[in-house]
């Protein structure tokens, strides 16, 4: 079985029953607003499925397959501890992304199973911890991008690079047009994609259009010596020259009680939307292509959601 047929056995099955997708919508932007449902259990329910989808954030997929062969993933709570203790930092914080990480991740394995991914923790652990943290909770974050994926959709290459807000609307949405014109910053993105090309030389399970774009953009940091300006210029000539789309997916995932049904949440979901986007500009100094997609996902209780999250990450 692969890894794609694995998470939707043991993840996409469980959370499909929490979210409707209705049909994309035509606007500035190409819109997919998902809502949760009304079951009493919702946060419940979303805080273990984002728990226990972390073996499919933090390993590949080949790895995936390995522990599934292996007979890893039979209990699926044990094997995603032990990839939050192996594989990402332990901030423990009620606010400190990792929620809206992992529930951007599902969504992207969720709505688009049928398109070969190679994927990248967002996060790494640095090999020296800081003097200040306990040996228990050592490890620091590289900040930058909430998701790294290439992708081959029908022969087009993309790179995505997501982001994530959660809070209220107005944070979400002012939050959200920032860093979508800081994703395309041009020593930010380049910087990014160096990072995940060096790490993804040691994964060997993958295509050969992918694994020759991570062979090419190494190959542009292996011959800028360390400039990175040259660097920078590499990375940017050759996203345009083999047209490799840049697909910033952004999900937001704002505090919303006030409705009445499912079709009241959606035209609040349009009605802000639309507000928020209609005069937005982005700024692409790097001239690449970019593809914006925006995921709305209101929660009715966001702070139970935290804490309920916090707590079986520190079980």
């Amino acid at each position: 079985m692969n890894a794609i047929e694995i998470f939707k056995q043991l993840i996409g099955n469980r959370i499909e029953p929490l979210i409707i997708r209705y049909n994309p919508y035509e606007d500035v932007f190409a819109t997919h607003p998902y809502r949760h449902t009304f079951d009493l259990n919702f946060e419940n329910d979303f805080a273990d499925i984002l728990f226990d989808s972390i073996i499919f954030y933090a390993y590949e997929k080949g790895e995936i397959e390995n522990k599934y062969a292996r007979g890893q993933l039979s209990e699926l709570r044990k094997a995603s501890r032990m990839a939050y203790e192996n594989r990402l930092p332990k901030t423990e914080r009620m606010n400190d992304g990792i929620m809206g990480e992992l529930a951007l991740d599902i969504f992207i394995k969720l709505f688009y199973p049928n398109i070969e991914m190679l994927y990248s923790r967002a996060k790494y652990i640095e090999k020296i911890p800081r003097k200040e943290q306990i040996p228990s909770r050592n490890g620091q974050e590289i900040k930058g991008y909430d998701g790294m994926v290439f992708s081959i959709e029908n022969g087009q290459k993309y790179f995505w690079v997501g982001q994530v807000k959660t809070g209220s609307w107005e944070y979400c949405f002012k939050s959200i047009k920032e860093d979508i014109n800081k994703s395309i910053i041009k020593y930010y993105f380049s910087d990014a994609i160096a990072i995940m090309c060096d790490i993804m030389c040691a994964v060997n399970k993958i295509s050969q259009p992918l694994q020759n774009i991570v062979n090419d953009i190494n190959d542009i940091i292996y011959d800028s010596n360390g400039d990175r300006e040259i660097k920078t210029q590499g990375v940017l000539d050759y996203f345009n020259e083999e047209n490799v789309i840049v697909r910033i997916p952004c999900l937001l995932m704002p505090e919303e009680s006030e409705y009445n049904d499912s079709e009241d949440l959606l035209e609040i979901i349009k009605r802000k939307v639309h507000d928020a986007f209609k005069d937005f500009r982005i700024v692409n100094e790097s001239k690449i292509d970019i593809e914006i997609m925006l995921l709305v996902f209101p929660l009715r209780d966001l702070e139970t959601i935290r804490k309920l999250f916090l707590e079986v990450r520190k079980k």
